[in-house]
Formats: C-alpha cells, structure tokens, sequence
C-alpha cells in the first residue's frame, strides 16, 4: 500500500537535510582542528605597528577567534532542530559557520587589494 504524497515528500526533505546535516558536520567539524592553529598564529599579524588599529585585521583576527565556537554551537543547534523535525532552521544553523569562512574570506581580499598585503592599512 502506497504512502500519501505529503508523506512521501516529506521524508524526502527529512533525507535532505539529513545528509546536508551530516555533510556541513564532517567538513566544518574538521576544519576546527587547523583553525585552531591558525588562532594560534594570528596574534602575528599585530606585529607591525598600526596594525591593532587595522579595521580589516581585527574583523579578520576576530572571525578566525569565534570560527570554533561559532561552529561548535552552530552545529549542535542544528542537530536538536534537526531531532526536532524543523528542517528549515537545522539547514540555517549547520550553515553558520560559512558565514563565518566567508567574512575571513572578505577580509583577507579587502587586506590583499586595498591594503597591498599589509595589516596596517
């Protein structure tokens, strides 16, 4: 005997965001381990004078600092509502931490073109 569509459908977004959960996990989960690497290294870019003065190197300091506890608390969000059954919101939370990745990201180009490579702009 065959389900209703609206079940059969929903199911199929249960999958989804089941795997999409899964996905996000693995791959922001890892990469916890070289941002804290990196957090340990980005103290350095205070080196050169001016530079805890640098919007730009604060708001990249700043996003490599919180990435860990952005993603951690992200994703573990995203798990409940995912235990939940609130699909939507457990898509929005496991996707956080590229929010994150993509403030570093603007950062880092606004220091390399504008600034010229230097953290004291």
């Amino acid at each position: 005997m065959s389900h209703p569509p609206t079940l059969d459908n929903q199911n199929k977004k249960r999958n989804y965001t089941r795997n999409y959960l899964i996905i996000t996990t693995l791959i922001f989960g890892l990469l916890i381990i070289p941002s804290l690497l990196v957090i340990m290294m980005s103290v350095m870019m205070f080196d050169s004078s001016g530079s805890q003065d640098s919007l730009p190197t604060l708001l990249l300091f700043i996003s490599f600092l919180v990435y860990p506890f952005i993603t951690g608390i992200s994703l573990i969000v995203a798990w409940i509502l995912f235990v939940k059954k609130r699909n939507l919101g457990t898509i929005v939370f496991a996707s956080l931490p590229l929010l994150n990745i993509m403030v570093s990201c603007i950062a880092i180009c606004y220091i390399m073109i504008v600034c010229d490579g230097a953290f004291d702009c």
